[in-house]
């Protein structure tokens, strides 16, 4: 939001071929008068242009004295008690002519209902009439600012002055209405104390008119292609090339196809083009689009088949577009960029030959493209993202009058200022954190890595417009960004010089938050990921296992992930990865694995001495993209020590150090069964199988520095398997398992593994 905007207007096309277009269009670019909030005529996208009314006694305690800053809060000494739930205190300033009073009495109306009716308040507790259990219950309420600072606090705890009036380096963003009971604490039948908070959105004064514009807010615009908001996105986009060697590309390089928009003011139509084929050098910039497809099966997106290809290549009308794909070109033409990247139409979907090529080179797409334009509010190809309501948007605009000193010593002076306050219906959409990483388009597979790879985004949200990259985060009504936006950053690093354990401590928090997503195919829960892999791979100069989501030469620490033990683990009806991988799971999954232990501190002749002699060695491991017929489809060969397990059951004493491991595993030793080993099983309903099958157990020693030390595998049942004739032991993953008490204690049972113990090939699948 910013000030002294005008409302930004993209004129286009009257006369368009098609209804279908115009529609798109014209909800892109409303008329500023069209659609007013019948309610009371003032909205937030007129409130700028409104005069400043005077506040009432009581609005006139909410100053945003930035003086007064405590960390990122300013109180005010605002309090009213007002009688819910019709607030008539509120309601009578507000006839009297404070707007403020108006935008307070009908939120407060509205949400105190809400609370109430949740927590169905018994009528004992409070005055009852025929109407509602709690009228004219007195209410205190009380008013408090929030402010983000653009850098962190100088060391003497003062903001730094900057401007005048003075920003205090930072702004005044929300407003904080607190209610409750005048009476006391007043409990609703499910114990909880009814009274809560809600928010308004504010524009200070002071932040609108900043003189420097990188610190200049202004108010979202009635449109999302409007003048400023068009000219916004370019000198983000600019800056970003010009300025931030973070997000610096690497040469110049065109995807196998692209459309090509063309658009005369009137009209907007596609074509596929073949790259190679066009005059295009490298230069040609194009966007990217990172979309939700949607409903497949009642309503998919435009797709490039092999029926259908030559007529692509021909014209592709904009009637015929889904309303995502549209908006994305109307984008581009107003950016100014004539080529546009969409994996529906940029795929040849039923062709799987060229879906695995281009799927291998989407991290170039997203990397290389200009800016990929991300259809943020959309939760489908057919929803749209450029429409807005901000017209519907309730708001207000009041003066208040503050004394601030401009250089040290010299008298205070008196300075009329104004602040704008609007509500959102969804208290969220006042933060960048729940637009975007709340948003539906957040929760798919496909988006993360489409997220995590592109050089520059675009976020189009409800009302507002997002920018990121690795360099900065920018937003329409120049928000600062805050710890939240910048904590777990999803972006994937661009460096030529870090690690491969650099690298995988990015890698293992993508993948956890990777496996909170959903698919709609649930065999895609690697591919949607291989691009990522790509650019790891291409860095950390290191060989990736695709069908499998492990790195080869790390696999003594990555065979030993585990399903989350706050989540139900389940298998997929449908293959898609071997037992050994992570892939093989439905659920969440920790990849940490720290050393708790040492060569250095363990005797020689003990537990730990024996097993650091025969470390695991990878001999042999599938082609990339395995047979689906072969018995031994997305195998790994180990040669690695082995103990056979005799018996498997769950330890009955509730025990704090058996929690992670609660099943026992035994072994005969000198003729008795002894437990050696603690385990824990990837899908408990397996449970009864497993126990069952006990004799055709083993556990595999995998790394001895870890908490978990081995898996526990479950032997392939060659006789109903007719696929296997070769005769050799063929192993599935069913657990994990540990050698010892815990992190650092003694081993379970020293004798598990002697001297005379050699490593044996084991063919896992």
């Amino acid at each position: 939001m910013t000030m002294n905007a005008v409302v930004g207007r993209m004129v286009l096309s009257r006369n368009l071929r098609s209804s279908h277009t115009t529609a798109a269009i014209a909800i892109a670019n409303r008329n500023p008068s069209a659609n007013m909030s019948e309610e009371n005529g003032l909205n937030l996208s007129n409130i700028e242009s409104t005069r400043a009314t005077l506040p009432c006694s009581h609005c006139a305690a909410i100053v945003p004295d930035r003086n007064k800053v405590n960390v990122d809060t300013i109180d005010t000494t605002y309090e009213r008690i007002d009688t819910y739930p019709e607030f008539p205190g509120l309601r009578s300033s507000a006839e009297a002519g404070c707007h403020l009073c108006g935008l307070l009495q009908r939120c407060l109306s509205t949400q105190a209902s809400l609370d109430m009716d949740q927590g169905n308040t018994p009528p004992t507790e409070l005055p009852s009439s025929s109407h509602h259990p709690a009228r004219n219950l007195h209410v205190r309420i009380n008013i408090q600012l929030s402010f983000i600072s653009f850098t962190p606090v100088s060391g003497g705890g003062r903001f730094i002055l900057e401007g005048f009036p003075p920003q205090y380096n930072g702004v005044v963003n929300t407003m904080s209405v607190r209610y409750k009971p005048v009476a006391g604490p007043l409990k609703r039948k499910d114990g909880s104390a009814w009274g809560a908070r809600f928010e308004f959105g504010i524009f200070d004064s002071p932040d609108l008119l900043a003189p420097k514009l990188e610190r200049r807010r202004r108010p979202p615009s009635l449109s999302s292609l409007s003048d400023e908001n068009i000219e916004l996105m370019q000198r983000w986009i600019h800056e970003c090339r010009s300025k931030h060697s973070k997000c610096l590309g690497s040469g110049r390089w065109l995807p196998t196809r692209l459309l090509e928009i063309n658009y005369d003011g009137n009209n907007l139509d596609l074509r596929l083009v073949e790259t190679s084929k066009e005059s295009l050098d490298e230069e040609s910039p194009f966007a990217a689009l990172s979309h939700m497809w949607g409903n497949m099966k009642e309503n998919p997106p435009l797709r490039t088949m092999s029926f259908n290809y030559y007529r692509l290549t021909e014209l592709i009308p904009g009637k015929d577009l889904p309303r995502n794909f549209l908006d994305a070109a109307l984008v581009c033409a107003r950016l100014g960029i004539r080529y546009l990247w969409i994996d529906s139409l940029c795929i040849v979907q039923d062709s799987a030959e060229d879906w695995r090529h281009e799927a291998a080179l989407m991290h170039l797409v997203y990397r290389h493209a200009l800016v990929t334009i991300v259809a943020t509010s959309a939760t489908s190809c057919h929803d749209g993202f450029l429409q807005r309501s901000i017209d519907k948007v309730p708001a207000a605009k009041m003066a208040y009058t503050i004394r601030y000193q401009k250089q040290e010593g010299e008298a205070e002076k008196q300075h009329n200022q104004y602040l704008i306050a609007y509500h959102y219906e969804n208290v969220e959409d006042n933060y960048r954190m729940f637009l975007i990483n709340s948003s539906e388009w957040n929760t798919r597979g496909w988006t993360m890595q489409e997220r995590s790879l592109s050089t520059r985004s675009i976020h189009f949200c409800r009302n507002r417009i997002f920018f990121e990259c690795r360099g900065c985060l920018g937003s329409e009504d120049n928000d600062p960004a805050q710890e939240s936006d910048l904590i777990n950053d999803p972006l994937w690093p661009r460096s030529t010089t870090m690690s491969f354990d650099e690298l995988y401590q990015h890698w293992q928090l993508f993948l956890a938050m990777y496996c909170d997503r959903n698919l709609t195919v649930a065999t895609d829960k690697l591919p949607a990921i291989q691009s990522v892999a790509a650019e790891m791979a291409t860095a950390a100069k290191c060989e990736y296992i695709p069908y499998a989501g492990l790195w080869r030469h790390n696999l003594r620490r990555e065979l030993l992930w585990n399903p989350s033990s706050f989540d139900t683990a389940t298998r997929p009806t449908q293959w898609r990865a071997p037992s050994w991988s992570w892939a093989s799971i439905e659920g969440d999954i920790n990849f940490w694995q720290r050393s708790f232990r040492s060569a250095a501190s363990s005797a020689t002749g003990s537990l730990f001495f024996r097993l650091a002699r025969h470390p695991l060695e990878v001999l042999d491991t599938d082609v990339a993209y395995p047979n689906p017929e072969s018995a031994t489809r997305g195998f790994v060969k180990l040669k690695v020590l082995v103990k056979r397990v005799d018996k498997i059951h769950r330890c009955q004493e509730s025990l704090p150090k058996r929690e992670f491991f609660p099943y026992n595993l035994s072994t005969t030793i000198e003729g008795s069964s002894q437990a050696f080993a603690h385990g824990k099983l990837d899908v408990d309903d397996e449970e009864k199988a497993v126990r069952d099958d006990s004799s055709s157990l083993v556990y595999m020693h995998v790394n001895e520095d870890t908490r978990a030390t081995g898996l526990l595998l479950r032997e392939v049942p060659q006789a109903t398997d007719t696929k296997i004739t070769s005769g050799e032991l063929l192993w599935r993953r069913v657990g994990i398992a540990t050698l010892f008490v815990d992190r650092s204690e003694p081993a379970i049972m020293e004798e598990s593994f002697s001297d005379d113990d050699n490593a044996t090939t084991v063919m896992l699948i």
